[in-house]
């Protein structure tokens, strides 16, 4: 009886560190930051490419970041939309083994490819709608033991004459990602404060 009490307790303190070490199983990630600016966007229709790769401390790929606009044409299972989106995928080799990590483990934001804080429209970024942190020019990510750190300068816009309308023209985008152990959900974060109104999106 007593090594069965024994055991239970043994369990009460091992089930906890166990569940703790599950969490921190996340890959440690390599720092990285790259920039790139997109220019005449709104004059030429293109796209807005920009692809990077996450690796491991021993050089290993296992994060793919991709981004594009609402102009690319695609049969990777994401419909990209919007002045600029990107999406995030664990992977294993060439294998996506993820959906997009930049989306928040919630109904509405795995219920579409577009609401979430990867996907930036013209409107975020000026105006009324650039006064929401986390969701205009410089935007956190913070999930599997890193943080991801999105900002976007030098913004340049154009006027759609037949819609009245300011689009962004230019900009320039940093990325970059840490490591951060404080970080250990599977997918973002929700961020704390208001959400923009739908006019923003």
């Amino acid at each position: 009886m007593k090594s069965i009490l024994f055991s239970c307790v043994v369990l009460v303190f091992i089930s906890p560190l166990f569940l703790l070490s599950q969490t921190n199983s996340w890959p440690v990630v390599e720092p990285l930051h790259e920039r790139r600016t997109f220019n005449d966007i709104a004059k030429s229709n293109a796209d807005t490419p920009f692809l990077v790769y996450l690796k491991n401390t021993e050089g290993v790929a296992v994060y793919k970041l991709e981004c594009h606009n609402g102009f690319y044409e695609n049969d990777t299972g994401i419909d990209f939309s919007g002045d600029f989106q990107c999406v995030l995928f664990a992977i294993d080799g060439n294998k996506v083994t993820t959906g997009n990590l930049l989306a928040v483990d919630n109904k509405d934001e795995r219920s579409t490819d577009w609401f979430n804080r990867g996907r930036i429209l013209s409107e975020q970024l000026r105006g009324a709608c650039a006064g929401y942190p986390e969701y205009e020019s410089v935007r956190h990510f913070k999930l599997r033991g890193m943080l991801i750190t999105f900002q976007f300068t030098d913004l340049e816009w154009a006027r759609l004459i037949d819609q009245n309308k300011l689009i962004l023209n230019k900009f320039t985008f940093d990325f970059s990602v840490v490591p951060d152990k404080r970080n250990q959900t599977a997918s973002a974060e929700p961020v704390k404060g208001a959400k923009p109104p739908n006019s923003c999106y």
